[in-house]
């Protein structure tokens, strides 16, 4: 995820540094403010601890099967040690379960159109 939103916030880093030398200072500073936002809330967003039900909906995975990873201490807990309460997983520790992409359109007419020649 990081490498999608270094690239653009170095992007506007490198608008700002060219507004500045052109004289448009005032210009720069709002594209630095915007990608000193974008950072903050991208690594907000990226690090926020999410309860199960959360983590289960946008990994994939069952809330049981990530219980399970965080007691075998394949998905580390940021609670503080001996700590009760809700387990929370960080957005950036959840595994992801691959999901198998659908045919493209153009395999399906191929398959379309191989099925009409058998009939």
């Amino acid at each position: 995820m990081e490498g999608f939103i270094a690239p653009f916030v170095a992007g506007l880093r490198d608008r700002a540094a060219l507004l500045q030398d052109h004289g448009a200072a005032e210009a720069a500073v709002t594209c630095e403010k915007i990608a000193g936002d974008l950072e903050r809330a991208f690594r907000d967003w990226w690090l926020a601890e999410l309860t199960v039900s959360e983590a289960s909906r946008e990994s994939g995975y069952s809330t049981d099967r990530l219980r399970e990873l965080v007691r075998e201490g394949r998905l580390p807990d940021p609670r503080p040690e001996g700590s009760a309460g809700e387990i929370r997983i960080r957005r950036a520790d959840l595994p992801r379960r691959p999901y198998t992409t659908a045919p493209s359109l153009a395999v399906d007419a191929l398959a379309n159109r191989i099925l009409a020649g058998r009939r």
